[in-house]
């Protein structure tokens, strides 16, 4: 009772998940900022950036949606209750990117935070929007997020055009900032269409 006086609408968040992928995120970007100049560094960054986006996919998890559903909250304050949350995951993130960064000596590598803030919005906003169907997304999206991330840094298929997940200073950032600029601006559409209360 006390636990869900004090954390209101994201007590129902699973935070099991939340807490294990986001120690799993900020320890990969760990072992990036240690060994930054190691063939691994690169892996555990973009592994651990997908992990960090997928502890976001399940801060809208309702277990008990009927329970809440019966309290005076509307979803859209609910959603921004449990959203302080994912903000949380992307502040610890940016400060292990930050801590990369500064460890490497290559200020490049502060850009990283701009696909690390990518990553987050399309797992909430696609977690919000799988959620008009079902009340836990967070098991498919944060799955689907880390299937995704990693295939796409494996094959690389836009790698013709724009680099998708850049780090190096020599790497294509004007097309990737503009690449998730777009993804950003398209997620929050969709993130604030998909938390609108059914009658609004």
């Amino acid at each position: 009772m006390i636990h869900a006086r004090v954390l209101g609408p994201a007590a129902g968040i699973p935070w099991r998940p939340v807490a294990a992928l986001t120690s799993v995120g900020l320890l990969l970007l760990g072992v990036a900022a240690t060994w930054t100049t190691s063939a691994v560094a690169g892996t555990a960054l973009v592994v651990g950036v997908a992990a960090l986006a997928a502890a976001t996919a399940y801060v809208l998890d309702e277990a008990a949606a009927e329970a809440v559903g019966a309290a005076p909250t509307s979803l859209r304050k609910r959603s921004r209750a449990r959203l302080l949350v994912a903000g949380a995951v992307l502040v610890a993130g940016s400060m292990g990117v930050a801590a990369l960064a500064v460890r490497s000596g290559l200020s490049a590598r502060f850009g990283v935070m701009v696909w690390l803030t990518g990553c987050v919005l399309v797992a909430v906003a696609a977690a919000a929007a799988w959620r008009r169907h079902v009340t836990e997304p967070g098991d498919a999206v944060g799955g689907a997020m880390l299937t995704v991330v990693i295939a796409l840094a494996v094959v690389n298929p836009l790698s013709r055009w724009v680099d998708v997940f850049p780090s190096e200073p020599d790497a294509r950032w004007e097309g990737s900032f503009a690449l998730w600029g777009g993804v950003g601006v398209t997620c929050l559409a969709v993130l604030t269409r998909a938390t609108r209360d059914p009658l609004a």
